[in-house]
């Protein structure tokens, strides 16, 4: 099944210009503002947060939306600074590098309040009321009047400066339950001043910011406002006072509303701000079109949107008027021209794992699954090899398919070699679930990719040591993955007994009985049980951890979606539990207190992990074989498919 099928002639409401305000955009496409964690500690650019602006501009994006810039120091975290008027040359250097591709750029201005955290600002974070809630690490403390007036002054003169830097406009930041989003929300706001009490009230400090920019920097200096539509906080913001808020906003003279939600470490599982895989696309876009029926100035809203056929379906109905990218152009900056020219097949495609954005709160720079020039655009520029060298790639995987396709890229002479009559390895079984379909895009655009390709195909052929030598290939990149661990479970015969690989892989079509059991709970185990109960099987999902500690290395979102849906699909995880054996057809486990407890099964599905699949590289060694050999993905060591590719395109760079 092709995922892609119409014509570039299908996209006119993506590529017709919109106006903001006096301002024409070339298109319909902005690029969402994300952090990229690569800011000097002062606050300043460095020149590979240009690089990553230059190329989503080069790759055809109307509109460049930054990352938040902070309109303070004090309070600053990791962000960019817009506090002094030291930071307007290179804050111009990156709006005019941007414009020279026709794009526009708006300085995103922000302040992070109780959300600031002391262990890294070294200061108390502030708020509209000092109120505990799951948003704030640390109790914040109030606001003096004083100080929110003082605040009002701060983000007028960073709009300033921005406008002096060259920007074409820019977006205050009201979502997330920032600082000014803490106003606007009655659960973060409890003053009983002109600053709280009340819809008026609580409104007042976005609106003084609004008409203070405007009175300093023109009426037709454009001014976006991004604000959360749903916040999953009791008593948070939901849609019908989201539609007042998106009235008075535009009542006060914004130029643009820029819709979006807060549920990120909030068990959120509705209207998700940075949508798992496991998500339908266009939930945040529900809530914009509803706003948009409320307002009539431009509305933007993202949130997960990655396939240019939806986001084109999105503006023909008018639910928004600019589709805000984010991770997709994370995955593919040349997305816009590509649709534009009907190279659809070549997008490189988010698999929405949200890598990228785990990477930033765990304080590290941001990576991609699928761009392993994320963040190294200038250093990841793919030059031809000095000499071309004859490379016998062992894999068809992920890892594999990535060496591949760069070594082919740079001159090589490539042979790929695939035990199995498909490429693809565990993307196969990983894009059988339906909702793994962005799985199934990569390993559509993977397949793409090779076809065209200058490398050479050896499948159902299993390479060993005879193969490489008979061959001679100069180098050997060894990917070929890894493979289930199987525990001996004493009295468990084989029939009844499957791998996850084994009943994804479709190929198989193993017939399972009605009662599955999956023995594991991990990222693999959960999907599977889901999987299978969607397909009418009775499951029950077993693992050794307790609760809390299961899928702890997950992004937050993604864990709480996936951990929801088993709950939607009256599947419970049976914790802190030990398989002891099997017994006509039941299975024995034993509890962390020591007691035995059994439960009837059909099939038993393992889950428990996965080991290198690496004894050729042994063998190699001990034969004749004098060449160079590289070690890359699974049979290195089982990770995940982002290891898989940046290993990958690794190796393929390093080989002269």
């Amino acid at each position: 099944m092709k995922i892609y099928q119409k014509s570039p002639a299908d996209f006119s409401k993506l590529f017709f210009p919109v106006n903001i305000r006096n301002l024409s955009i070339k298109n319909r496409i902005a690029l969402a503002p994300m952090d990229v964690g690569m800011i000097n500690p002062d606050g300043s650019l460095t020149e590979r947060v240009v690089d990553y602006y230059e190329e989503r501009a080069r790759g055809g994006a109307g509109l460049i939306i930054t990352q938040f810039a902070s309109v303070v120091d004090d309070q600053r975290m990791d962000s960019p600074g817009i506090f002094s008027g030291r930071q307007v040359c290179g804050l111009n250097y990156l709006a005019e590098t941007v414009q020279e591709y026709g794009a526009r750029i708006f300085l995103q201005i922000a302040h992070h309040g109780g959300r600031a955290v002391k262990s890294i600002t070294g200061l108390q974070p502030v708020a509209p009321s000092a109120v505990s809630t799951p948003l704030y690490e640390d109790t914040p403390r109030e606001l003096s009047q004083q100080e929110i007036e003082e605040l009002v002054e701060k983000f007028t003169q960073a709009a300033k400066r921005a406008k002096i830097a060259g920007f074409d406009g820019v977006e205050i930041h009201g979502a997330h339950t920032y600082l000014i989003g803490q106003f606007i929300s009655p659960h973060t706001n409890r003053r009983e001043d002109e600053y709280g009490r009340d819809f008026e009230g609580r409104m007042r400090f976005p609106a003084e910011i609004v008409r203070e920019i405007k009175k300093e920097c023109g009426r037709v200096f454009p001014v976006g406002f991004k604000f959360s539509a749903y916040e999953h906080l009791k008593g948070g913001v939901e849609l019908e006072l989201a539609k007042k808020i998106a009235q008075h906003m535009e009542k006060i003279g914004v130029d643009y509303l820029h819709v979006a939600s807060t549920t990120y470490e909030l068990d959120g599982y509705r209207y998700s701000d940075v949508s798992p895989l496991y998500a339908p696309p266009g939930e945040v876009i529900g809530l914009a079109a509803r706003i948009k029926s409320e307002v009539s100035v431009p509305v933007i809203a993202g949130g997960g949107v990655v396939d240019p056929f939806y986001a084109e379906q999105v503006l023909e109905e008018r639910k928004v008027d600019l589709i805000a990218l984010g991770r997709a152009l994370l995955a593919d900056p040349y997305w816009p021209l590509k649709v534009e020219e009907g190279r659809i097949e070549e997008i490189i495609p988010c698999v929405r794992c949200n890598r990228c954005h785990k990477r930033l709160f765990s304080g590290q720079e941001v990576r991609c699954t699928v761009n392993p020039s994320l963040g190294k655009e200038r250093k990841y520029y793919i030059s031809k090899a000095d000499r071309a060298k004859k490379v016998m790639v062992i894999g068809g995987g992920p890892a594999g398919l990535e060496a591949a396709l760069t070594l082919d890229k740079r001159g090589h002479k490539v042979t790929l070699h695939e035990k199995n009559k498909r490429l693809g390895g565990n993307m196969i079984p990983s894009s059988v679930p339906f909702f793994k379909k962005d799985v199934k895009r990569l390993l559509d655009y993977y397949l793409g990719k090779i076809e065209k390709s200058g490398v050479e195909l050896r499948l159902e052929k299993e390479a060993d040591v005879s193969t490489i030598v008979e061959e001679n290939p100069e180098v050997v990149v060894l990917a070929t993955g890894s493979e289930h661990v199987i525990p001996w479970i004493p009295g468990l015969k084989r029939e009844a007994l499957y791998t996850a690989v084994e009943v994804l892989d479709n190929q198989g079509k193993p017939e399972l009985g009605e009662r599955v059991i999956v023995l594991g709970a991990g990222l693999v185990g959960c999907e599977i049980a889901w999987h299978l109960s969607l397909q009418g099987k009775k499951v029950k999902l077993f693992d050794e951890l307790s609760l809390s500690e299961i899928l702890q290395d997950e992004h937050s979102t993604n864990r709480f979606y996936l951990l929801h849906s088993l709950k939607e699909q009256g599947i419970s995880i049976l914790e802190s539990r030990k398989i002891l054996k099997v017994e006509d057809k039941q299975t024995i486990f034993k509890k962390n207190d020591g007691s035995e407890e059994s439960y009837p099964f059909d099939s038993l599905i393992i889950s428990v992990g996965f080991e290198s699949r690496d004894t050729l590289l042994q063998q190699l060694r001990e034969s004749e074989f004098k060449g160079k050999v590289y070690k890359i993905g699974d049979c290195l060591e089982p990770k995940d498919f982002y290891h898989a590719i940046q290993e990958g395109a690794k190796v393929g760079r390093e080989i002269c």
